[in-house]
């Protein structure tokens, strides 16, 4: 072992208690008086008022949900519209270049079936 180990080791040692500690202890415990809990209550007023707020607070739960649920069907429909536009654009890119391919191809006597 090392020497933090050995210092570890001897500093760690099981120590009796001193003589009679056990009994001053209990001596101690027995001449303090327990300590009573303090039972708290809400007054009435302010028990309706909390009920109240959390009435209120559900219900901006829960329209922040339903606004938040509208946002992201909007977003959904815009990106939805997005991917039409690019797919309608890039048809029409697709029908001119195969267009120009197939008079190409017939002008250099390729006869090409529709």
């Amino acid at each position: 072992m090392d020497e933090f180990e050995e210092l570890l080791t001897r500093e760690l040692q099981r120590v009796d208690a001193p003589e009679g500690f056990a009994l001053r202890v209990l001596d101690l415990a027995a001449k303090q008086t327990p300590v009573r809990a303090r039972v708290l209550t809400m007054p009435v007023w302010l028990a309706r008022q909390h009920a109240w707020a959390g009435g209120a607070i559900a219900a901006a739960l829960v329209l922040g949900c339903f606004a938040a649920e509208r946002i992201h069907v909007r977003q959904q429909q815009e990106k939805a519209e997005m991917a039409q536009q690019q797919f309608d654009t890039a048809m029409r890119v697709t029908d001119r270049a195969l267009g120009q391919t197939r008079a190409h191809l017939e002008r250099a006597g390729f006869k090409l079936g529709d």
